[in-house]
């Protein structure tokens, strides 16, 4: 009897201290149950263009379906709210912890819209009706002005095949963008170059995963002889940046004009009047003062009269 109740002491410090550490154990595996990260900026899955905005940070979520990622930008505008570029990327993730999935909503304009409103609170945003495309296919977006001077922008992009093209084995992948940039004292083109500029950088490592679609056909005229191509300079809309800054041009300068100083207004002079004499030898008197119009008549000889009578 004595021996069992010393087993039975002897067992319950046992039993105890086993859950202490069962306890301890459990604290050291919290994680966070969103499945949130922090990565470099490097690991974006796209990037702005170069000249900015500059990537702050990178939060980065994977689920069982899908990685997503806000890349925060930098932000200089008085308008509430973060410049970010939020990434979703639909696909085989692969992750064995990662046990929720990513619900897939189709972007849609009225939704889009509801969006940019919550993204850019009190901008007066617009949606613009014109049908534009960037390197990966069309987009839309919503421009407005914020607060002070701010110039707002809430740009989404959907990249996804075809329908006709897409199948559970090849082709297949969603790739969805959203923008939201502000900046002060920026034009709807500056901002719009973003939109044009950003890279994609991230992919799945299944080889079936092509949300882009088979490449274009090559023209059929490259190689064939009587189609001559000639050089031609590529619009920068082409090249990704939409719009060309305009450069003021200075009008040449006027010529001087020498400035000669004017001739001085000579007084003609009249030629002197001849008047014959009476006794028909002429005689030639100096002109008058200028201006004058008066003729100088000679005397008359008075041949062998005294000079008494001579007039």
């Amino acid at each position: 009897m004595a021996k069992r109740l010393l087993s039975r002491r002897s067992g319950s410090p046992v039993i105890l201290l086993c859950m202490l550490l069962a306890g301890c154990t459990a604290r050291e595996g919290v994680r966070m149950p969103t499945a949130a990260a922090m990565v470099p900026p490097e690991n974006a899955l796209v990037l702005p263009p170069p000249g900015g905005p500059a990537v702050l940070s990178v939060v980065e979520r994977r689920t069982s379906n899908a990685v997503e990622q806000d890349i925060n930008l930098h932000t200089s505008a008085a308008t509430p709210g973060q410049n970010v570029l939020r990434v979703q990327f639909f696909g085989p993730v692969g992750a064995s912890n990662a046990q929720e999935r990513t619900a897939y909503v189709p972007i849609r304009s009225s939704e889009m819209m509801r969006e940019a409103h919550r993204a850019i609170p009190g901008a007066a945003l617009r949606q613009t009706a014109d049908y534009l495309q960037n390197n990966y296919g069309p987009f839309s977006y919503a421009f407005g002005r914020g607060q002070g001077d701010d110039s707002c922008l809430y740009a989404w992009q959907q990249i996804r095949p075809p329908q006709h093209r897409r199948s559970p084995l090849r082709d297949y992948g969603t790739i969805q963008i959203r923008l939201r940039y502000c900046k002060t004292g920026a034009t709807q083109s500056e901002l719009l170059a973003a939109v044009y500029g950003y890279t994609i950088l991230g992919t799945f490592a299944d080889p079936d995963w092509n949300p882009y679609g088979e490449p274009p056909a090559v023209d059929p005229a490259f190689g064939r002889a009587g189609n001559p191509i000639y050089k031609q300079e590529r619009p920068l809309a082409a090249a990704g940046s939409p719009i060309q800054p305009v450069r003021a041009v200075r009008s040449a300068p006027e010529p001087k004009r020498s400035i000669r100083p004017e001739p001085q207004q000579r007084t003609a002079v009249p030629a002197a009047i001849v008047v014959p004499a009476p006794n028909g030898s002429p005689q030639t008197r100096p002109p008058g003062p200028s201006g004058s119009s008066a003729i100088v008549v000679p005397k008359p000889a008075c041949g062998a009269q005294p000079a008494s009578e001579c007039p």
